[in-house]
């Protein structure tokens, strides 16, 4: 089972699920976390998220995770990260991307997680993995630019274009600082 509020991405995946057979072993929801009512499941995973919850919606959100998880379930939460002043990741993505993203520090996302009731067993920064994601993505958006265009306009495929590169770029940059320091 698996939820959504988004009717595009709801109906992309059912069409996945079609065409693999699966329609009979994989359920998609057009539903709110917070509306969830049949759990508990035997695991629950939560992907690019809990940043959109708000800071003032963390805690439901987090007691929902340990609602829906049956005893000793696992619960995988995977969310972006951040710490300073812009918990949204800038004025830019603020304005121009995710205006309703909230990331905070790691260590207060665990103890969200923790007083909710989740026992929390790992904890693993991906950050450096990101700049692969995005250069995969751009790639894909570059491959089919007339498509976005077509689906946003010229002026918002730009405005996209501008925040992939701009994070590969920032990616790469935090990559050779952690992994391929300068020759002494």
């Amino acid at each position: 089972v698996g939820i959504t509020i988004s009717a595009e991405q709801k109906k992309f995946i059912d069409a996945r699920i079609a065409g693999r057979g699966l329609g009979d072993r994989v359920e998609i929801r057009l539903q709110d976390y917070r509306e969830i009512t049949d759990g508990p499941f035997d695991a629950v995973a939560s992907l690019e998220m809990g940043e959109h919850v708000g800071e003032k919606n963390y805690a439901v959100y987090a007691k929902a995770l340990f609602d829906n998880a049956a005893p000793g379930a696992c619960v995988l939460v995977q969310q972006m990260s951040r710490s300073g002043k812009h918990p949204g990741g800038g004025p830019f993505i603020e304005s121009f991307i995710v205006p309703d993203m909230t990331m905070r520090p790691v260590g207060e996302t665990v103890n969200y997680l923790q007083r909710a009731g989740l026992e929390v067993r790992d904890v693993q920064a991906m950050r450096e993995h990101y700049v692969w994601t995005v250069d995969a993505w751009l790639e894909t958006f570059e491959s089919r630019w007339d498509d976005v265009v077509a689906m946003v306009g010229e002026e918002m495929a730009r405005v996209w274009r501008l925040y992939l590169v701009g994070d590969i770029i920032d990616g790469w940059r935090l990559k050779k600082r952690f992994y391929w320091p300068a020759a002494h």
